[in-house]
């Protein structure tokens, strides 16, 4: 049964440039050290992927922080999130779907929740 579904976009130019002070403060350092060259919509996709996440869990960001939820990608690319902390016992008991993607302009990401059978 779905429990939530959260959407986001974001503008990478947002992150053209940002400081590694100011990045971890929204990201891991898992997910600052894994970021291309071209970082900018990266960061972008990912950050609309935590945006979306709050929404799909209906909490908008309260009650965790951002590096909370990481964003990782399997060996085909598939993207999965990674909880840690307070982000992690208010994923508990759910399963979820991430699909993000970006352009020069823009980035968005969808997150289905859902409960565990």
């Amino acid at each position: 049964m779905i429990r939530g579904i959260g959407i986001d976009i974001s503008d990478p130019r947002r992150f053209q440039g940002m400081e590694h002070s100011l990045l971890s403060r929204i990201f891991t350092e898992r997910e600052i050290s894994a970021a291309p060259v071209r970082s900018d919509e990266y960061f972008a996709a990912r950050f609309a992927a935590k945006e979306a996440f709050a929404k799909a869990i209906g909490t908008g960001i309260r009650g965790f922080s951002l590096p909370e939820v990481e964003v990782s990608s399997d060996d085909d690319g598939r993207p999965f999130f990674i909880f840690h902390g307070r982000a992690e016992k208010l994923a508990a008991g759910l399963r979820f779907h991430l699909s993000m993607s970006h352009e020069r302009n823009a980035a968005v990401a969808v997150v289905v929740a859902e409960h565990e059978e």
